[in-house]
Order: structure tokens, then C-alpha cells, then sequence
């Protein structure tokens, strides 16, 4: 739910983030010059423990065109792990219906741990960031 590149320009439309509760995001890619809607309903929230929530992409408006109909709607989950002075992170997508499209939306994934490296790295304390690699195992990025 982050800017996985960097053209991509990302508004939160709503949060509402409680077991039960919705959230809206679009993502517009001016170098495409298309629009994304990503949404779905968080179906748990454990705090400091894990998000687990549905996730479907719309093109152009939210209740637009589902732009992957054979899977239309996947589900993550995100664990956070405690580890001495850090947290792993797990992230786990699950519901696709083919390896493309799983690929794909690895490669936003780890788009988004990068993300987040930077923003711990530039932070005064050091953290350590896991994200899953192509095989969906764990991988620690510093």
C-alpha cells in the first residue's frame, strides 16, 4: 500500500484499519497515464501482530473494470515478528491464479520493502527489514 515506483503518485482515500473495516487507495501512473484502485476489507487486526486483509485492483474508478477478473479478489497477510531490537516482517499474498500475476505483484511487494529500507535507513536508529525473495522465503535487507 506504498509507492512501489517512483512515478506512481499514491492517495489514501479511506483507512479505516479494524477487523470489519474498508480501505480505498488509487494509484495513478502519469507515465501510462492510468489510474488504479486498490481496496479491499481488513478481515484481521492484531496490533503489533498482524494485518490480514482481502485485495482487489480496479482500472480508472473503484468500482471500474477489475483489471485481474480470474483472481478477483487475493488475500495478505502481514505478520510482524519481534527480534531483540527489530521486527521482521512477513507478507504473505495468497489467491492467484497464475504465476504472472504473482510476479507481478511480488515485484510491488518488494518494491514497497524497499520503500521502507530507505525510510528505517535514513532513521537515526538501525533497523533491519525482511522481505520475502522470488521463492516467497524470507530474506533480511539492511
Amino acid at each position: 500500500m506504498c509507492r512501489d515506483a517512483s512515478a506512481h503518485i499514491v492517495i489514501h482515500h479511506h483507512q479505516e484499519i479494524r477487523t470489519g473495516g474498508r480501505y480505498l487507495l488509487e494509484v495513478r501512473d502519469p507515465g501510462k497515464n492510468e489510474v488504479y484502485w486498490g481496496q479491499g476489507v481488513y478481515l484481521e487486526v492484531t496490533p503489533s501482530e498482524k494485518l490480514r486483509f482481502t485485495w482487489c485492483w480496479t482500472k480508472d474508478r473503484p468500482d471500474g473494470q477489475n483489471m485481474h477478473p480470474d483472481a478477483p479478489k487475493t488475500e495478505v497477510t502481514v505478520e510482524f515478528l519481534p527480534r531483540g531490537a527489530a521486527t521482521e516482517v512477513i507478507l504473505t499474498h495468497t489467491g492467484f491464479t497464475d504465476a504472472k500475476l504473482r510476479q507481478e505483484h511480488d515485484r510491488g511487494w518488494n518494491g514497497c520493502f524497499d520503500v521502507l529500507a530507505a525510510v528505517l535507513t535514513a532513521q537515526p536508529s538501525s533497523s533491519n527489514v525482511v522481505a520475502p525473495d522470488e521463492t516467497g522465503n524470507s530474506s533480511r535487507a539492511n
